[in-house]
């Protein structure tokens, strides 16, 4: 019988963590890019689209406002989508731990 590197059963966690002083530069850049994200990015996508749809009719040019009216899905797909990873990653990952 091979003897145990663990004979009580208790089993350790390796828990990344970030350089000292750097988790405080990671929270800033995260946070102005999740507010770039949601105030200028999505509402320009959607602007522009729904301008394409516009000039499209205005100038009878129908791929125009066809390509217009699939990129304001594919940015509420986009908006949807960021709200939906976050959680999904959190319910892979957990808190980052890994048993040894």
């Amino acid at each position: 019988m091979v003897p145990s590197a663990d004979p009580d059963g208790a089993r350790g966690k390796v828990c990344p963590v970030a350089p000292e002083g750097a988790q405080t530069l990671v929270d800033q850049f995260l946070g102005w890019f999740s507010w770039a994200l949601v105030w200028i990015a999505f509402p320009a996508g959607v602007l522009a689209a729904v301008a394409a749809v516009i000039l499209g009719k205005v100038f009878s040019m129908p791929h125009v406002s066809k390509g217009g009216l699939i990129g304001v899905f594919v940015v509420l797909g986009a908006a949807l989508l960021y709200l939906v990873i976050p959680g999904i990653l959190a319910g892979f990952l957990g808190d980052g731990c890994v048993a040894r």
